[in-house]
């Protein structure tokens, strides 16, 4: 994670949330996804409004408890790749339009 990046989940991604599970399809490519603990925790987290890297990790710090051998910051980094590969986030030229 970079601490100078602000994300969120673009406005073209549709989700619902059953039992802290996220299905979400993105309107651009058609493709459905399905996240759970920590990726869903994210993907909440995203989906509130644009925020920082620096932000993401000080949330996670005080809402997320992982098993010991997870590395956070790790664990994060990776499933903000898998957003951008997925292409769920908006692109950052448009994360402070309105």
């Amino acid at each position: 994670m970079t601490g100078a990046a602000t994300r969120r989940i673009g406005n073209f991604v549709h989700w619902r949330e059953w039992d802290g599970e996220i299905v979400a399809y993105n309107d651009r490519s058609g493709d459905t996804h399905h996240f759970a603990d920590l990726a869903a925790w994210l993907f909440r987290l995203l989906t509130r409004d644009a925020i920082s890297d620096a932000a993401i990790a000080a949330a996670a710090a005080c809402e997320i408890e992982l098993p010991g051998s997870i590395d956070r910051d790790s664990a994060l980094a990776r499933t903000l790749d898998l957003f951008a590969q997925l292409d769920l986030l908006d692109r950052p030229d448009r994360v402070g339009a309105a």
